[in-house]
C-alpha cells in the first residue's frame, strides 16, 4: 500500500487533532430525507459520494465535560478558553489565540481542543471541508521553543522537537481554515537564510505559499500574512517573498493573480532596499519578481504580486521596550526659600 505524502500529512494531521479521517466520514449514504444541510462555521466541499455528517447540537455544559477535552486540556478554565475561541471565530470570521496570553504548551492543548470542538460539534462534514474564518491570529504566541535551561530536557528538543508547535500551526492554518489573513506577530521565528533543513524556515514558507489541495482556480491563497516582530533577516525576508511572488504567479489567471500583502516590520531586516532592487532586477533564482512596498506610488503597489510592508526594524519587542524606558520626567525642585538661600553676614 502506497501513501501520497499530502494524503498521509493530512491523515496525521486530522488525528492529532482528534478530528475525523476519510476512513471515519465513509458512513453510508443517507436518504434524502435524512441528509443534513452544511453545518455552520463549515464550508461546503467533498466530491460526488462524499456524504455530510450531520451537526450535533451538544450543549456548552455537554462539550466542556467532554472526556477528550477534559483529558487534552487538564482544567476547566484552559477547556472554557478553547470553547470561547471557537465560538467567538464563528460568529466573528475571526479566529483568535492572540488575546489569551498563552504559553507554548497551553497554546497546543488549546488548539488541540479547539479541533475536538470541531468534531464534536460537526463542523467539517466533508473530508475537504473547512471553517470558514476570514482571519487567524496567533500572535503573541511562543511558537518556536527555545532550547531549555534544565539540562536534563536538552535531549528531548532536538531541532524537530522545537518546531513541532508551528508545524501544529500552520498546519492547521493551512489545511482546516479558510483564513485570508493570517497574523504571527512577536512568536519567536527565526530565519536568516534559506536552509531547507531548516523546518521553522520551511513552515514560514509555506504561509505564504497555496493552502489546501485545491489546484487551478480552486488554489486558495492568503491576501494578507504579517511576519511583524519576529527576528527575520535580509536573506530569509528575500526568500519569503519569492515564495509568495512564485506560487501566486503560476495562478492559471493571468487578469487576476492573487495578491499578498506581507508584514514584515520590527524584525532584523537591515537593508530592505536593497532586496526590493535584487528582486525587481532579476537576481532570483527564476527571474524578475513583481514586489513592491507600501511606500512605493499606488500604481507600482497595483502592479505587484507582493507588497511589503518592512517599517521600522528594530527587532522584536522593541516597542514594549522602547516604552519601558519612557520614564516620567522629574519635576524641578521648588525655588528654596530667600531667607534660605541669604548667606550669613
Amino acid at each position: 500500500l502506497v501513501v501520497h505524502a499530502p494524503l498521509q500529512r493530512r491523515v496525521s494531521w486530522r488525528l492529532s487533532l482528534g478530528m475525523p479521517t476519510d476512513d471515519q466520514l465513509a458512513e453510508p449514504e443517507p436518504s434524502d430525507g435524512e441528509r443534513p444541510a452544511p453545518s455552520n462555521g463549515a464550508a461546503a466541499g467533498g466530491s460526488a459520494g462524499e456524504v455530510a455528517k450531520p451537526a450535533t447540537t451538544m450543549t456548552r455544559e455537554e462539550l466542556l465535560s467532554n472526556k477528550s477535552i477534559l483529558t487534552t486540556t487538564g482544567s476547566d478554565a484552559l477547556a472554557r478558553d478553547s470553547l470561547d475561541i471557537l465560538e467567538r471565530a464563528l460568529s466573528t470570521g475571526k479566529l483568535r489565540f492572540s488575546d489569551k496570553d498563552f504559553s507554548e504548551d497551553n497554546f497546543v492543548k488549546a488548539l488541540k481542543s479547539v479541533g475536538i470542538y470541531v468534531k464534536l460539534k460537526g463542523l467539517l462534514p466533508h473530508r475537504s471541508s473547512v471553517l470558514t474564518v476570514e482571519e487567524v491570529d496567533m500572535s503573541d504566541v511562543p511558537l518556536y521553543n527555545e532550547t531549555p535551561e534544565d539540562v536534563a530536557l536538552i535531549a528531548r528538543w532536538d531541532a524537530k522537537r522545537r518546531a513541532q508547535t508551528l508545524q501544529l500551526a500552520v498546519q492547521f492554518v493551512r489545511v482546516s481554515t479558510a483564513a485570508k489573513i493570517v497574523r504571527l506577530e512577536n512568536c519567536n521565528l527565526q530565519g536568516s537564510t534559506h536552509d531547507r533543513e531548516d523546518l521553522i524556515e520551511q513552515e514560514v514558507i509555506r504561509l505564504v505559499k497555496k493552502f489546501g489541495f485545491g489546484s487551478g482556480k480552486d488554489a486558495r491563497y492568503t491576501s494578507e500574512v504579517s511576519l511583524a516582530r519576529n527576528r527575520f533577516e535580509d536573506a530569509f525576508a528575500k526568500k519569503i517573498i519569492e515564495g509568495a511572488h512564485w506560487e501566486r504567479a503560476a495562478h492559471p489567471d493571468k487578469e487576476n493573480l492573487p495578491r499578498l500583502l506581507l508584514d514584515l516590520r520590527g524584525n532584523r531586516i537591515r537593508n530592505p532596499s536593497r532586496i526590493i532592487a535584487d528582486l525587481r532586477e532579476g537576481h532570483s533564482a527564476a527571474g524578475p519578481v513583481h514586489v513592491a512596498t507600501v511606500d512605493d506610488p499606488e500604481e507600482e503597489q497595483k502592479k505587484a504580486i507582493v507588497v511589503v510592508n518592512f517599517g521600522s526594524q528594530d527587532g522584536p519587542r522593541a516597542s514594549s521596550l522602547a516604552r519601558a524606558r519612557e520614564v516620567p520626567k522629574p519635576k524641578p525642585a521648588a525655588p528654596a526659600a530667600a531667607s534660605a538661600a541669604a548667606a550669613p553676614a
